[in-house]
């Protein structure tokens, strides 16, 4: 689900069913082209360009081969499931790549993948990691143990030059770093309503939090405008971007008993770098009731809680809204926020976070047997819960998540 479509074998591979998959290769397909070129051919063009390429899949050898000589792809080195006795999202695999490659662990070096275990296999083994758009995996899901780079066409991949710059538009310039706009300039989390994100938020319990200035940023708004203009720039150049032009800004309400407006001075350098037709209203929506220990609160209970707080003293006559947040978690703030603005006359909302919260990369260790444990989704109830890495041949212990 990275270089061809499997789609329709998702569910016998699922099931282990490896004698009907086999009877039924035929119903692989290629994936559209993307950009300029369609993933299954991004191989022989990276490779042709003078780059290493390793495949690494959790499939079985046999299975793995078929396809990338059935679709013709080719490739320096495969690890496939039964080359290490840890699985995806262990590193184990990625590293016996680079171990067959010659080639030391370093962030010059990319792992591209359609779900969060791939993002977090790549962190674990210290390779910068790839999501791609065209798999399986829901936006959201991906938004919250995102990858260092989210790409929505093949061909990107093929501009070594920028690959530095294809980062999140927060991280890149509270960084210093090289930016290049592309879709994944900005963190797609979620449709309903459509969020979006500036980058990726760490607690200082995640060890990428030292090392995030966007994180730093975001914290320091919350007691200084030290970080306002630079915050400003962010989401003022992320609004120019979008295909989608609201009519107006309004802040998320702070709370009655704060004097300071987080977002006073942001929005002010903000509008330096946005169409002058957009209005920032920083009053468009204010608190009426205090929640007290909301961020102690699972979502069920903020859901709840959260209910009437809000208010508006405008009817905003259909106009189009972009909510601003500073960090995007469970979401439950912003949608009554965005309840009250539709009960009150606006058109479309919208919300655009500085930063989205990110899953802790913890590694969970099987009590069974020692491998690592990756977090599963029952297909039926859609609960999630720890399976260990060796599922189904050597080991089927499970945990609750």
């Amino acid at each position: 689900m990275t270089l061809v479509d499997s789609s329709a074998l998702a569910h016998l591979r699922r099931s282990q069913m490896w004698d009907a998959v086999r009877q039924n290769m035929n119903l692989i397909r290629p994936f559209p082209a993307q950009g300029r070129v369609a993933p299954h051919e991004l191989p022989a063009l990276l490779r042709a360009d003078g780059q290493a390429v390793g495949i690494v899949t959790s499939s079985p050898e046999w299975y793995a081969t078929t396809v990338l000589q059935q679709f013709r792809i080719p490739y320096d080195v495969l690890v496939s499931y039964g080359d290490t006795e840890n699985h995806k999202p262990d590193p184990a695999p990625i590293q016996e790549a680079l171990r067959r490659l010659g080639i030391a662990a370093s962030r010059d070096s990319l792992y591209i993948g359609d779900d969060v275990g791939d993002v977090e296999a790549a962190y674990h083994a210290g390779l910068a990691s790839v999501a791609v758009r065209w798999g399986p995996t829901s936006i959201f899901e991906l938004s919250s143990s995102a990858p260092d780079i989210f790409v929505s066409k093949a061909s990107t991949l093929l501009r070594q030059d920028r690959i530095g710059g294809r980062g999140y538009i927060g991280e890149a310039l509270t960084s210093n770093w090289p930016f290049h706009s592309h879709w994944g300039s900005i963190l797609h989390c979620d449709d309903e309503p459509v969020v979006y994100a500036l980058g990726r938020y760490f607690t200082a319990s995640d060890p990428r939090h030292a090392t995030s200035a966007l994180s730093a940023a975001v914290l320091s708004l919350k007691n200084n405008d030290s970080q306002a203009q630079v915050l400003g720039e962010c989401v003022g150049r992320a609004v120019d971007l979008f295909d989608w032009k609201p009519d107006c800004i309004i802040p998320v309400p702070m709370k009655p008993s704060q004097e300071r407006n987080r977002f006073k001075e942001l929005l002010e350098s903000a509008a330096d770098h946005f169409d002058e037709d957009i209005e920032v209203e920083l009053n468009g929506l204010k608190t009426v009731k205090e929640v007290e220990g909301y961020k102690q609160m699972n979502a069920l209970e903020r859901a709840e809680a959260i209910k009437g707080a809000f208010d508006t003293d405008y009817t905003w006559g259909g106009a189009k809204i972009l909510l601003l947040d500073d960090v995007y978690t469970t979401g439950e703030t912003t949608r009554e926020c965005v309840r009250i603005l539709n009960a009150n006359g606006a058109g479309e909302v919208r919300v655009m976070a500085i930063a989205k919260d990110q899953r802790v990369f913890a590694r969970k260790t099987c009590s069974a047997c020692g491998r690592s444990m990756k977090i599963r989704e029952n297909h039926a109830t859609h609960v999630k819960f720890w399976g260990c890495s060796g599922y189904p041949h050597n080991c089927q212990h499970t945990e609750d998540f």
